[in-house]
């Protein structure tokens, strides 16, 4: 029999779906059922997340899990279009997911309200890729180890007042995100020396005025108080015309960027941000597929909204990075009953080639949670709560002579 081929006619996207995706469907190198059979993670539900929810939603994958640990707040709902309608306080993944539903009822959109740590992590293993719309740097972190111990690709993205990044990490073929480590952006603190010197520098002024307000008032000013935020703004620039003459003053918006501290940003360019992220999630879904569409950017991505000009760096390996290089520490896969105890799971993994001294055994660690909590030795895996295809973390071990960690990886029989 002929294969028919064809977007038009499937046995897996309804025939009302199709209707709806008419004009991508005419598109060269398509192929609509590697969409609807895929599933797809993002991690981030707000200024990118929302953006890149919609778009895919739109297009007809079919699987989408949304995870985020934040609520929503008023300052969102000019900027994150699937919260136009909910309330204060209600949790971002979810309401995304009953909104995405309006948008295309076709789709399975998965909501989980709490962190990556959390996450099942079966989830992280059959979903095809990962995309971030993370703010933190911890966020991010996890989710590249994530992305690298189960090899899928991840799209990774950032805003920030008029300019943007995107970027595609490609399993063993370019630079992860742990190749060149990520850093938070630093904000500077009042040192308790400066409290009582001069001001070394003209911000040390603004977080003088801040830290006068409080010893007055035993609190922070209220950012929606006037009154209050001009005592902090004249006692700060009253030091800025005795010590930085020559320098401008503060001016109430600065006041209000020390107090209540939030990365600026605009629709506009997370709009741009996120539509990268998202053509760079449908061309990756079909070469997963063995669907060839376009070339995938294998480049970091920065885009200046105030010129409109891009720009591209290569990211190079790094040879020796601590995640994804042959220095990396090593992850064993163990199948096990649930009543397996970590010193049974001990001795087990002696059989990879590792050894170690019996009277200081090396230490278990639960990392695919919220802290890193050292395991007691005699306890099973079934009282542990650990997960099926969950990581653990193995410290003080030694393979060729040389001392080493290990991540281990628990499936359950």
């Amino acid at each position: 029999m002929t294969k028919i081929g064809s977007n038009f006619f499937s046995n897996t996207v309804a025939e009302k779906e199709l209707r709806r995706l008419d004009r991508q469907l005419r598109l060269p190198g398509w192929n609509q059922e590697t969409l609807k059979k895929s599933k797809v993670l993002i991690a981030g539900i707000g200024g990118l997340g929302t953006e890149i929810a919609k778009n895919l939603a739109m297009t007809g994958v079919g699987t989408i899990h949304l995870i985020d640990m934040d609520i929503i707040e008023h300052s969102n709902l000019n900027r994150q279009i699937l919260f136009t309608d909910a309330d204060e306080g209600e949790p971002k993944a979810e309401i995304a997911a009953k909104n995405l539903k309006k948008i295309n009822p076709f789709g399975n959109y998965i909501p989980h309200f709490g962190s990556l740590e959390e996450l099942d992590p079966r989830i992280y293993e059959e979903c095809d890729l990962y995309i971030a719309g993370l703010d933190s740097v911890k966020a991010r972190k996890e989710l590249i180890r994530r992305a690298v111990h189960n090899r899928k690709p991840l799209i990774d993205g950032g805003t920030g007042k008029w300019a943007g990044h995107a970027y595609t990490y490609l399993p063993g073929e370019n630079a992860c995100l742990e190749c060149d480590p990520m850093r938070e952006q630093e904000r500077e603190d009042l040192a308790a020396c400066t409290l009582v010197g001069i001001p070394r520098k003209k911000s040390h002024a603004l977080l003088k005025g801040l830290l006068y307000f409080e010893s007055k008032m035993n609190r922070q000013p209220n950012v929606k108080n006037l009154k209050e935020m001009m005592i902090m703004l004249e006692y700060a620039n009253e030091l800025v015309e005795r010590h930085f003459p020559t320098r401008s003053k503060f001016t109430l918006d600065d006041a209000i960027q020390q107090v209540d501290f939030h990365e600026p940003t605009i629709i506009t360019i997370n709009a741009v941000i996120a539509s990268i992220q998202s053509q760079e999630a449908l061309k990756l879904i079909h070469h997963l597929k063995d669907v060839q569409l376009g070339m995938l950017n294998d480049e970091y991505t920065i885009y200046n909204g105030l010129t409109g000009k891009f720009h591209y760096i290569k990211k190079p390996r790094n040879e020796k990075c601590t995640l994804c290089s042959k220095y990396a520490t090593g992850i064993v896969k163990m199948t096990i009953p649930a009543s397996t105890t970590l010193d049974i799971l001990r001795a087990l993994i002696k059989k990879n080639g590792y050894t170690y001294d019996e009277e200081f055994p090396p230490s278990f660690y639960k990392i695919d949670a919220s802290d890193m909590d050292i395991l007691d030795d005699a306890t099973t895996i079934k009282e542990l709560k650990i997960q099926n295809g969950e990581t653990l973390f193995l410290s003080g071990l030694t393979k060729d002579n040389k001392e080493t960690d290990l991540y281990v990886k628990i499936y359950l029989k």
